[in-house]
Parts: C-alpha cells; sequence; structure tokens
C-alpha cells in the first residue's frame, strides 16, 4: 500500500530513509556499546556491576546472577522493610525474595494450597498470621517477617558468626524447611532449594541503589568494630562494584568471586588510610598495598591497583594520611584495568593473618567492606 501511493519518489525515499536508519542504529549500537564495554575494562579483579538509578534506597534492589533490579511497589515499601527488621535479614533479601514468590502479587495463589504474596501455607499462615488477612500486604508482610526471624533462630547455630551465610541458610529453611537444613548442615542438596537461594541473592552480591544507609542484618562483621569513626579510603569516589558472586563476561573463574568492593573517581585521586594502619607488605603484580589496622578490632586491608608502591613494610600510615594514587595497574600491567580502588577486608586473626602475619586477597579471610565502612562512616557519598 505505501508503496504504490509513492511511486518510484516513495521507493527512493525509503531507500534513502533506509540508509539513515541505518547510520542511526549504528550511532546508537555505538552510544551503548562503548559504555558498556568501559564498565568491563572498569572490572580487572574489581569488576564492575550497574546500579539502579534511582535515588529512593527503598525503591529498587539490583542483583547481579538473580532476576536485575526489583521495583518494589510503594505500597510494600514500609511493610516489607519493617518486615525485614524483624526478621533480622538485609531488606534487599527480603524485597528479592518476595518478588520471586509473588512478584508482589497479594492475590497469587499455587497449586500447593499457597497464598499471597509471600506465599504462606495455611498451616504456617495459622502458626504466624495472628488471624490477620492472608492477602493483605501489612498482615501478609509482617507475618513474614515473623516467620523468617523464627526459621532464622533456628538455623543460626549452623552460621556461626558469617552474616551472609545466614542468610543463605535461612533462604534454604524458608524453601526446604528449617529441618533439612539441619539434617544437611547447611543448605540441603536440593536443587530447587539450591537455585532458589542462588536467584534471590544473586550469589551474594545483592546491592541497593547508590548512597544507601547499611541496612539491618547486612553486617558481615557481628563483632566490636572499635571506638571513633573511619576516613573514607578514596574521597570523591563513587561505588561501581560490590562484594561476592557475579558474572563479569571476560574475567576468568576465579575473579568472579569478588573480593572486596570497587571505589572509582575516574583516577589520579589519593588513596587514604581509613584507620592508623600499619603496611604489611605490597602485591607487585596488581600493586595492591597490604595493611593491618593498629587498634581493634585488628582487621587487615589490601588498596589494589595503585598507581604506584612507594610504601615499605612495617611503615605507619595515621588516619587520614595517603596511601597511595587511585590508578589501573593489573596484572603486571599500568593501564590493566580502568583506574580505581579494589578494597578489601579481613577477618581479625584468621589464616595467615594470625599471629602477626599477614592476609592477601583469596585467602578465605575477605569479609564484605562495604557494611563495615557504613557503620564507621566511611561510605563514600
Amino acid at each position: 500500500m505505501a508503496e504504490s501511493e509513492g511511486g518510484s519518489m516513495g521507493k527512493g525515499a525509503g531507500l534513502i530513509g533506509g540508509v539513515g536508519c541505518l547510520v542511526i542504529v549504528a550511532l546508537l549500537c555505538l552510544v551503548l556499546i562503548v559504555p558498556l564495554l568501559v564498565t568491563v575494562l572498569v572490572g580487572g579483579i574489581a569488576g564492575q556491576l550497574s546500579l539502579s538509578g534511582g535515588d529512593d534506597c527503598v525503591e529498587s534492589v539490583s542483583a547481579e546472577g538473580g532476576d536485575g533490579t526489583v521495583n518494589i511497589p510503594e505500597a510494600f515499601k514500609k511493610p516489607l522493610a519493617d518486615a525485614a527488621k524483624l526478621a533480622g535479614l538485609p531488606e534487599q533479601t527480603a524485597a528479592a525474595q518476595i518478588k520471586l514468590e509473588s512478584n508482589f502479587d497479594t492475590q497469587a495463589g499455587s497449586p500447593a494450597g499457597a497464598q499471597g504474596p509471600a506465599q504462606f501455607t495455611p498451616e504456617t499462615w495459622a502458626r504466624y498470621g495472628e488471624g490477620g488477612d492472608i492477602h493483605d500486604i501489612k498482615d501478609s508482610m509482617s507475618a513474614y517477617g515473623r516467620y523468617m526471624k523464627a526459621l532464622r533462630e533456628e538455623v543460626k547455630p549452623l552460621a556461626g558468626d558469617d552474616a551472609n551465610k545466614l542468610v543463605r541458610l535461612t533462604l534454604a529453611a524458608y524453601n526446604a524447611g528449617p529441618g533439612a537444613v539441619q539434617k544437611a548442615k547447611g543448605i540441603p542438596p536440593f536443587e530447587e532449594t539450591r537455585v532458589y537461594v542462588e536467584k534471590i541473592t544473586g550469589s551474594a552480591q545483592m546491592e541497593f541503589s547508590g548512597g544507601c544507609k547499611a541496612v539491618e542484618g547486612g553486617k558481615s562483621w557481628n563483632g566490636d568494630l572499635g571506638k571513633g569513626e573511619w576516613t573514607i579510603p578514596l574521597p570523591d569516589g563513587k561505588f561501581t562494584s560490590g562484594y561476592g558472586g557475579r558474572n563479569v563476561p571476560g574475567l576468568p573463574a576465579w575473579a568472579q568471586n569478588h573480593v572486596g568492593v570497587d571505589l572509582s573517581t575516574g583516577g589520579g585521586a589519593p588513596i587514604i588510610a581509613p584507620a592508623d594502619m600499619t603496611v604489611t607488605g605490597t602485591l607487585k603484580n596488581d600493586h595492591c598495598v597490604m595493611a593491618k589496622m593498629d587498634g581493634e578490632p585488628g582487621f587487615q586491608f589490601a588498596f589494589c591497583h595503585v598507581e604506584s608502591l612507594n610504601v615499605k613494610k612495617g611503615q605507619k600510615i595515621k588516619r587520614g594520611k595517603q596511601v597511595g594514587i587511585e590508578g589501573g595497574f593489573m596484572g603486571g600491567s599500568p593501564s590493566g584495568a580502568a583506574k580505581h580502588l579494589h578494597f578489601e577486608i579481613y577477618k581479625p586473626n584468621c589464616g595467615n593473618g594470625k599471629n602477626g602475619g599477614a592476609n592477601v586477597p583469596y585467602d578465605g579471610c575477605n569479609i564484605d567492606p562495604e557494611p563495615i565502612l557504613k557503620e564507621k562512616g566511611a561510605w563514600v557519598k
């Protein structure tokens, strides 16, 4: 029809329009692909996970390896936050779980008889619903909080002081039952349960959109953090990648387990000691400065990809003083990665760090720096 109306002029215009469209599409591809390539290059050991663009910390959750960004409906925000706090779980975990269970559908149901946004069975609802409406958001989220709290307490002895493990075991108990978790002394060997936990936690890499405060239940270290605040390791830096599992194209399997957090200003900014510390050594291949804080609880730190190694073993560096310059040194190359700081924290007196020894990346003693930095007032703005 369009051809008959336009005749030969229509064909000529169509050809020109088609070429123009191809040019526009090519330009759009460049605009979209170039930032993606930069994102991957920022990776290195550091990697790069995209964050939700929203400013509301409760509104969205990003889970790498899971279902992407979880947008929380307005009516669920406060009830869900209250439930997560009651359960002692991160809000982002609760959001991802309800998303998976019902997609926030208050009328959701299953062939097995589960109902409501948290998919309670009649038996479990009778115990935790406290006479409420299973389809009501507030009632169902309150019951969800009570139930998750009970499950968390049942599996807590199996997790020890590992907060991330406790979250995963609680989720496994929700799916398979606390008895199955206790019998397995961990996540039961059921494919459904394993997939369930992985989808919700995104291989333990879940973050709120940028600028959020630390969430209840999200602590990576349950001990005393010591007195006083810390200094931000990279002032004016932005959070670019979090702690935990990920799936970044081009990185080897070992590097997909991200054992620190990445902060970036784009390069060239001073890297600062968050607390008084003593240098324990350096790693030349990735230009990491390794150090141990002088005060309690005696965490060890790693500052990686610095521009040059200008410190020596045994050197004392006071809180707020410069450790190095933000660089991209990785794999023996000054330009092995885009410029950023990869920052790690290690459990006190763990592994190689015992008896005055020094920890190193991937020695099994890493813990998530983000909750600690937030609690110490040293998280990026």
